[in-house]
C-alpha cells in the first residue's frame, strides 16, 4: 500500500484521463464529431490543474518535513480554489491522517474519491482510514473486481458519457431519417447503439444513487443520533467520530435524516454534526 503519499510536484502524480480504445463503426459519422465528443468527456473528467505549482511544492516540503498544520492550511486554500481537483482533496486528507482528525481524513479521502474512484492512492488511503474507524471502503460479501468496475467512473464522467451517447442518437437519427436508401441501411443499427449506450450509463446513475458517496456525509466528531428532528425526540444511538453516512432528507432546517450504510437504521443528526462529501 502507498499509504499517504502525496500528489503533486515533487511526488508521484498518476494521470487521470478517459481513455477509450473501443473501434468505431459508425463509418458514416464524421469522426471530427466521435474526437469532439471524446474531448468533450475530458473536458468533464480531466481534474483541474492550473495550480501554482511552486506553491504546492513548498506545502509538500513542510508535509515531509512534518509541518503538517502548515501544509494543511494551504491545501484547504487550494480545495477552495480547485473544487475539481482530486489531488488537493487527498493531499489535505493525508495531512488530517497525521494530525490525528480521522473525521476530517476520511471526509476528504472521499471527497478525492468521489471525483477520481479509480485511482488506487486514493481508494488505498480512503479503505485504510475507513478500517481505522471500524469500516470499509468494500462491503463485507462484495467482490471487490465488482465493487472496482461500479466506482470505476466518477458521476460526472458517467452524467458526461450519457448526455454525449443522447446527442450521438439523436444526430444517428436525424442522419438515417434524412439519408438515401444506401446510407440509410449503413446506419440502420447506429441510432439503437448510441440509444442503449446512453440508457446503459443512465442505468448505471441510478444504481450509484445507493452509494454512500452519493448524498453521503462524514461525522467529523461524535454526533447523536435521534429518533426525530428536534431535541425532544430520544436519543437512539451517537455516531462515532468519521462515520460515514447517507443524508435521506435534508428538507428540516437544522437536522439531516440519515441512513447508516449497511446496517439498515435511521435517525436524524443536527446538520452542523456532519460534513458533506
Amino acid at each position: 500500500m502507498s499509504m499517504l503519499s502525496l500528489k503533486g510536484s515533487g511526488f508521484t502524480v498518476h494521470g487521470s484521463g478517459f481513455k477509450s480504445d473501443f473501434p468505431v463503426s459508425l463509418y458514416p459519422i464524421p469522426y471530427t464529431l466521435i474526437l469532439s465528443c471524446l474531448l468533450f468527456l475530458c473536458a468533464f473528467s480531466l481534474p483541474a490543474l492550473a495550480y501554482d505549482k511552486n506553491e504546492l511544492a513548498e506545502l509538500n516540503d513542510m508535509y515531509k518535513n512534518g509541518k503538517y498544520q502548515e501544509a494543511l492550511d494551504g491545501y484547504l486554500k487550494m480545495t477552495q480554489s480547485e473544487s475539481e481537483n482530486p489531488y488537493t482533496f487527498y493531499n489535505a486528507g493525508n495531512a488530517y491522517f497525521r494530525l490525528n482528525r480521522p473525521g476530517f481524513a476520511v471526509l476528504y479521502y472521499a471527497k478525492a474519491f468521489k471525483l477520481l474512484p479509480r485511482d488506487p492512492d486514493m481508494r488505498a488511503n480512503l479503505d485504510y482510514a475507513l478500517k481505522q474507524t471500524g469500516q470499509a471502503l468494500v462491503p463485507d460479501g462484495v467482490p471487490k473486481a465488482l465493487h472496482y468496475v461500479y466506482y470505476l467512473l466518477s458521476d460526472l464522467e458517467l452524467k458526461a458519457l450519457a448526455i454525449i451517447f443522447f446527442w450521438l442518437a439523436c444526430f444517428a437519427g436525424a442522419l438515417r431519417a434524412l439519408a438515401g436508401e444506401k446510407l440509410k441501411e449503413e446506419l440502420k443499427t447506429a441510432p439503437y447503439a448510441t440509444a442503449a449506450a446512453c440508457l446503459f450509463f443512465l442505468l448505471w446513475i441510478g444504481v450509484r444513487d445507493s452509494s454512500p458517496f452519493t448524498n453521503g456525509a462524514v461525522a467529523a466528531a461524535p454526533a447523536t443520533l435521534l429518533s426525530g428532528p428536534g431535541e425532544k425526540f430520544k436519543a437512539n444511538a451517537t455516531l462515532p467520530e468519521a462515520r460515514l453516512v447517507k443524508i435521506l432528507d435534508e428538507g428540516d432546517e437544522e437536522y439531516y435524516e440519515i441512513g447508516l450504510p449497511g446496517e439498515g437504521i435511521k435517525g436524524w443528526v443536527k446538520k452542523t454534526d456532519l460534513q458533506k462529501i
